[in-house]
């Protein structure tokens, strides 16, 4: 009795083994698949948030609201709130108007030569956040010719080269007399960021880009 038991043991214990290393290997799969789905999810998550965010904060200053005030950039703080916004934060807001020059508006304002005819030019430029993180899409009008309230001047708009948006003409066709108002949302990720390479950089890669324009 004693080797017949001793047989069954010896039997049973590579098959033991075997589920062991079956259940390893399966584990090895299903962790990494795991972190991988949640990281997705909170990645979608976060692109609906970003989404939202541009788009109500687009439309508020496409009603008018100056986002250079104080109160206006609370506002935008506390509809980010998921998002730092800060100079040093994770998150960029960059606003632009748009027009497109007309030969009658040269006309108006005495500027002759009309250089930027027919071309679609930045009115003004704000940013809010940390700039560091992303560039406009549209292109970055130079500091010098903007103001404080982040308006630039129409004799400037008119005829500086410097001032010219690049590749929103093929984007939106505008009449004599529309402004466009932009805003673009550049946002990184803080949650699980380490499942996530190159959260980092001007370039924006691996972050959330969004734009809205009214």
């Amino acid at each position: 009795m004693g080797r017949l038991h001793d047989n069954v043991v010896r039997r049973r214990n590579p098959r033991r083994g075997s589920t062991a290393v079956e259940f390893a290997l399966v584990m090895m799969c299903m962790i990494p698949l795991f972190f991988g789905t949640m990281a997705m999810g909170i990645t979608i998550g976060r692109g609906v948030e970003a989404v939202q965010v541009t788009r109500d904060i687009g439309h508020m200053y496409g009603e008018g609201l100056d986002f250079t005030t104080a109160d206006a950039q609370q506002l935008a703080t506390q509809l980010a709130h998921g998002f730092d916004l800060s100079a040093a934060g994770n998150a960029l807001l960059i606003f632009s108007q748009i027009t497109t020059v007309f030969p009658a508006d040269c006309t108006a304002a005495g500027v002759s030569p009309c250089a930027n005819s027919g071309l679609a030019v930045f009115k003004q430029r704000v940013t809010m956040g940390n700039t560091g993180l992303k560039v406009s899409a549209f292109g970055t009008p130079p500091a010098t010719y903007i103001d404080s309230l982040g308006n630039i001047a129409v004799q400037d708009y008119l005829s500086q080269g410097s001032l010219v948006t690049s590749g929103f003409a093929n984007l939106l066709v505008q009449a004599d007399g529309d402004v466009a108002y932009v805003v673009e949302g550049y946002f990184q990720m803080p949650d699980f960021s380490f499942l996530s390479p190159g959260q980092s950089g001007a370039s924006g890669t691996g972050g959330i880009y969004a734009r809205a324009i009214f």
